[in-house]
């Protein structure tokens, strides 16, 4: 039994898949199996798992598109090993990283369930970095997953008991996924990291051009999910409400926008001096040096959504 299932959910992207696998099978920490769960591509993706030739890949096919919690939920149904890691098929780990999340999670009491590390974000076009993400967030986050996923993307190693504990991920979450799980580990376990940059993660205009109407999905349904919960916060519904007003407005929906904007007024009634300054210096900044112009933008229109 391998100590360690890497998850790697595809769909069509066999061009950036190789490079992603083949950062899995260079780790210095060789205990582990490496799950390629392709959710229904058309790119033959079959094809480049073979041409590894490498016992430790275990290919699984759904046969039509399910989305990347499907995804995820079928590698950790097949998942042999005491750890969940998982790598998105876009994403390029460093040869330690196994190994650094192991040996900390190994010397960490059982109430830590997941370990995580730093990342760089660059750009797939050039390989230009476009910003580190160093969180420092440790032990008891139950607090602070109430607000979102503050430690970016999913590069985590989860003992695989915690997914006994709160289930698998919830498949009807368009984005947020990630979030969702965690905040939901955070209920009962304990967090820590590894203070080293150990993945790569890379930006392409192919994630960002869809990315906006999931994003609005996936955090209405987080509102609905757990509303009961998030109202006995003012701050924290009041914050949801008003993100969301944001991503409509930028979504050119404004009308939508203006009736969340109004529900985290009546929440907390200094919110409006926040949206009026969003309204009038940052909105008409990220309408005009959006995302699909400049991946740097990006970072600044992301900051000025989801910091609060």
């Amino acid at each position: 039994m391998p100590a360690v299932s890497v998850i790697l959910p595809t769909y069509n992207r066999s061009q950036y898949l190789a490079d992603a696998i083949k950062s899995v099978l260079a780790q210095s920490y060789t205990d582990f199996e490496l799950i390629v769960v392709d959710d229904g591509s058309s790119d033959n993706i079959e094809d480049l798992i073979k041409s590894f030739n490498d016992e430790r890949i275990v290919y699984i096919r759904h046969d039509k598109n399910k989305g990347a919690a499907a995804a995820r939920n079928t590698g950790i149904h097949y998942a042999k090993g005491e750890y969940i890691a998982f790598i998105d098929d876009d994403d390029v780990w460093l040869p330690t990283k196994l190994e650094r999340l192991i040996d900390k999670i190994s010397h960490s009491p059982e109430t830590v369930g997941v370990v995580y590390a730093w990342q760089q974000l660059r750009s797939r076009k050039d390989n230009a970095l476009l910003w580190t993400v160093t969180p420092k967030m440790k032990g008891n986050l139950k607090g602070e997953f109430l607000y979102g996923q503050k430690i970016g993307g999913i590069p985590f190693l989860i003992r695989k008991r915690c997914f006994d504990k709160v289930g698998l991920f919830d498949e009807s979450l368009m984005a947020a996924q990630d979030w969702d799980m965690l905040k939901r580990i955070a209920d009962y376990y304990e967090f820590d990291f590894v203070p080293e940059v150990l993945t790569i993660v890379y930006r392409h205009k192919e994630q960002i051009s869809t990315n906006l109407k999931n994003l609005i999905k996936g955090r209405e349904r987080m509102i609905e999910k757990y509303k009961d919960e998030f109202l006995k916060y003012p701050h924290v519904i009041a914050t949801h409400y008003k993100r969301l007003g944001k991503l409509y407005f930028i979504n050119g929906t404004w009308r939508v926008g203006i009736t969340w904007f109004a529900k985290a007024v009546r929440v907390k009634k200094f919110e409006i001096i926040k949206i009026i300054a969003w309204l009038i210096i940052d909105y008409p900044r990220i309408m005009l040096f959006g995302p699909d112009k400049d991946f740097k933008k990006y970072r600044v229109q992301d900051n000025k959504i989801f910091g609060g």
